[in-house]
């Protein structure tokens, strides 16, 4: 809990983080008004699938960006040094920081859509257990780009590098990824559809896309040609429990890995 106040001591000190919030706070709000005229029923799914949509673009860049400076940080400031001088190992000083950037940025959304929930709940139909998938994708957005964040920032020597870094990974999840996607598209058969199943879900972005529309009914599984049929054959939970342990738990030990791998070089 003391490393968790401290982080929450640096992070709220600066005014960047005010900002990122202020203005998911008020893109949120924004959706809400322009929302109000849907209808009573149907509202409230086509609202989160909004905000979704608006998540998919803020929380990515606020994650990765604080995450990984306030990891060039520790660098900067000498503190890491200090800390690894304390026979305290790389690994579990990468632990301590990303269970406090986690806890502190996944309470700070929660917080937040909670008490949005709040006047939502009286334009439409509330369904607790479709805001409760909603969350689950937000906090999991949240802990995959927070994890690339203290990946870069534990590989990055330099802001420079690190500005750098950070902007073209977004560039990756947000545009690229899909480009290199839609290059090999027209070579897909109903042979190897399921393989570009395997590396289409591996984006996080299309597997928490894809399991909050299932979640909520909203795409139906039913009715699909044989393949689409095949290219949707993976539960959601197994494709979240693989981007899972891709992008936060192997990214964890890689970054481990390669800081010892540069202290060695």
């Amino acid at each position: 809990m003391n490393y968790i106040w401290k982080e929450w001591l640096e992070i709220s000190r600066g005014k960047a983080f005010w900002f990122f919030l202020t203005l998911i706070v008020v893109t949120s709000f924004s959706i809400f008004l322009n929302a109000k005229d849907l209808p009573f029923e149907q509202g409230f799914e086509i609202f989160l699938l909004l905000l979704f949509e608006m998540d998919i673009y803020l929380i990515p860049l606020l994650c990765i960006f604080f995450a990984s400076f306030s990891m060039i940080q520790e660098k900067e400031l000498k503190t890491l040094v200090m800390m690894l001088a304390k026979s305290d190992s790389f690994g579990r000083f990468l632990w301590k920081k990303s269970v406090a950037i986690q806890f502190i940025t996944i309470a700070t959304f929660v917080v937040w859509y909670l008490i949005l929930a709040i006047p939502v709940k009286f334009l439409f139909q509330f369904h607790p257990n479709h805001f409760l998938y909603f969350l689950v994708t937000v906090i999991i957005l949240v802990l995959i780009f927070n994890q690339i964040g203290l990946f870069l920032g534990s590989v990055c020597n330099t802001k420079i590098q690190l500005i750098g870094a950070n902007i073209f990974v977004l560039f990756f999840f947000l545009y690229l990824y899909d480009f290199i996607l839609l290059y090999f598209l027209p070579k897909v058969t109903y042979e190897n559809v399921k393989l570009f199943s395997v590396f289409y879900f591996l984006h996080p972005l299309h597997t928490l896309r894809f399991y909050l529309e299932t979640s909520m009914n909203v795409f139906s599984l039913d009715y699909l040609s044989r393949t689409m049929e095949k290219f949707f054959s993976f539960p959601p939970l197994a494709l979240l429990a693989v981007n899972i342990s891709v992008w936060v738990i192997l990214i964890f030990f890689v970054s481990v890995w390669l800081y010892r791998k540069g202290e060695q070089g």
